[in-house]
């Protein structure tokens, strides 16, 4: 008998990798098509294009991971069912709940293997967005590794990262002369953004030089009030919140309980990631009776394309109640986690009719 749950693994898994292809494939494609739209702006070029998107795929993949394993799980076993293998496993007494426990466990291993994914996901997603942002940009640009650099006039500010808080750190502002000479250098260590028109920087050290390059003497100042050299009127880039990781999403909210926008959107995808393998196991969990207890007429693409319908519908109730469910006031925690579990709890209940 193990010998069959190892025949039903390897065949699962073939699925796996077959179904999570051909889904990359595809939302890349429409991925690129998109980014093509952008193709010419400022020194946007078709290389970036596709740069952005490769780097965006693993965390698409991330994201589409409970698909696949509902559509893997589903193309597996309706083949198997096509061609009565499945028949003949349960004439020799393999159960519907045997069949339904060799699915959830090929799918607790892939999600672990999509956790170490994501490991790597969020860091090349957020190149994807630095590089777009830098070959886009106007007045400013994202110089990879070096935080983000403006321009205005002859004014060249730096910023290394963003801390907690999104407070500003490492600020670096270089003044040049309409002969391209450095006429002053200032660096803080921190800054915090008052409005968006003043900034209180703080550990702050400057130096002048003369027209023919000769420094004054360095001047060192605890705080100082400065005002960004750049239109107001100009809106910063906000970097997605698929960019950040699960423990960055957790600080940046930890540091902002009071600003409801923000601090929502990235609660909701932080639950969104932690309950993304429960979810994963569920949908696959929902996929094998639906295999099997179905019977629909047409052959296998007919088939198919009814668990890809049954999918769009599982996501789209989840998105739903998980809306409702914010709009209603609950906990964010709480809108994420029943979603997965009622799909759980369907497919509990259709594996017992199996049974």
């Amino acid at each position: 008998m193990n010998r069959v749950y190892r025949y039903l693994a390897r065949e699962l898994a073939k699925s796996y990798a077959l179904i999570g292809i051909a889904m990359i494939v595809l939302f890349d494609l429409l991925a690129f098509l998109n980014e093509s739209q952008d193709i010419g702006d400022q020194h946007y070029s078709t290389l970036d294009a596709l740069l952005v998107v490769a780097y965006g795929t693993p965390a698409l993949f991330v994201d589409l991971s409970p698909f696949v394993g509902m559509l893997a799980t589903l193309n597996a076993y309706d083949r198997l069912n096509a061609t009565s293998e499945l028949i003949a496993l349960r004439g020799a007494g393999v159960s519907g709940g045997r069949l339904a426990a060799v699915a959830s466990v090929v799918a607790v291993l892939f999600m672990c293997f999509v956790a170490g994914v994501e490991y790597v996901a969020r860091p090349l997603r957020l190149d994807a967005s630095l590089l777009r942002m830098h070959e886009t940009a106007v007045t400013g640009n994202l110089l990879r590794g070096s935080g983000f650099w403006i321009r205005s006039d002859r004014t060249f500010v730096n910023v290394s990262e963003l801390g907690e808080g999104e407070q500003p750190r490492e600020i670096r502002v270089f003044a040049f002369t309409p002969e391209a000479h450095l006429q002053s250098y200032m660096r803080a260590t921190t800054a915090a953004v008052v409005d968006r028109t003043h900034w209180q920087l703080e550990n702050v050290w400057s130096k002048r030089y003369a027209g023919d390059g000769t420094p004054d003497v360095p001047q060192t100042t605890a705080t100082m009030t400065w005002q960004p050299p750049w239109d107001p009127s100009i809106r910063l880039y906000d970097l997605p919140v698929a960019t950040f990781t699960i423990g960055e999403l957790a600080a940046r909210i930890a540091h902002r309980p009071n600003e409801s926008v923000g601090a929502q959107g990235e609660a909701i995808e932080l639950w969104k990631r932690l309950t993304l393998p429960l979810a994963g196991v569920a949908y696959a969990l929902l996929a094998a009776p639906f295999a099997l207890l179905t019977n629909i007429r047409g052959g296998r693409a007919l088939r198919l394309a009814t668990g890809a319908v049954l999918a769009l519908l599982v996501y789209t109730g989840a998105q739903v109640l998980s809306n409702a469910g914010i709009l209603a006031g609950l906990p964010v925690a709480a809108t994420a986690i029943v979603p997965p579990l009622l799909v759980f709890a369907l497919a509990l209940v259709a594996i017992r009719r199996l049974t």
